[in-house]
C-alpha cells in the first residue's frame, strides 16, 4: 500500500491521492454526493488532466470543478511522512503534528506519468479512491469530530 491505497504502484497511488485531497476538501454543501458523482468526478479528472502540462495546473483545473477553495492539510498528510498508524488492519489514524502540502509528494513523482494515468486510466484512479473512501467508513465519524473539535 502507497500514502494507503491498494496499490503497489507510485504513479497510480499519487493520481489517487491528489483526486482524493481535492475530494475530501470540497465544500460538501456546493458539491454532494448524488447518484452520478463518480461519473461526474470521473470526467472532471479526465477534462482536467486534458489539458494539464504539470501536476499544478492540473490541481488547478480539478479543483473549481469539485467545488474545493483550498485543499486541507488534513486530507492531503495521510501515510505521506509514515506516520501512518493501523486501526484494526485496515483503517487510518491521524497523527503527528507537522502538516503535509503534497509538495514532497509532487516533487517526486514524473509529472509527466501521472497526468497520462489521470487521462487515460481515469477509472482506475477513481476505483483506488472510492475502495480507500470505502474502508475509510466505519471510522469516518471521527473524522468530522475532529472538524468539530476545530471550530471550538
Amino acid at each position: 500500500m502507497i500514502y494507503n491505497f491498494d496499490t503497489k504502484d507510485n504513479v497510480t497511488a499519487t493520481a489517487a491521492l491528489i483526486v482524493y485531497a481535492v475530494y475530501r476538501s470540497r465544500d460538501k454543501k456546493r458539491f454532494k454526493v448524488t447518484p452520478d458523482v463518480w461519473g461526474q468526478i470521473d470526467r472532471f479528472v479526465k477534462a482536467s488532466a486534458k489539458r494539464a502540462t504539470n501536476l499544478p495546473i492540473f490541481i488547478d483545473s480539478l479543483m473549481p470543478k469539485l467545488c474545493c477553495a483550498s485543499i486541507s492539510p488534513k486530507w492531503m498528510d495521510v501515510g505521506i511522512n509514515g506516520r501512518l498508524t493501523q486501526y484494526g488492519n485496515e483503517f487510518i489514524e491521524f497523527a503527528g503534528k507537522k502538516r503535509e502540502f503534497l509538495t514532497y509528494v509532487l516533487s517526486d513523482v514524473n509529472h509527466d506519468d501521472v497526468i497520462k494515468m489521470l487521462y487515460r486510466e481515469t477509472m482506475w484512479v477513481i476505483l483506488v479512491v472510492r475502495d480507500r473512501l470505502e474502508r475509510e467508513k466505519p471510522i469516518e465519524h471521527t473524522f468530522t469530530q475532529d472538524e468539530d473539535m476545530k471550530d471550538e
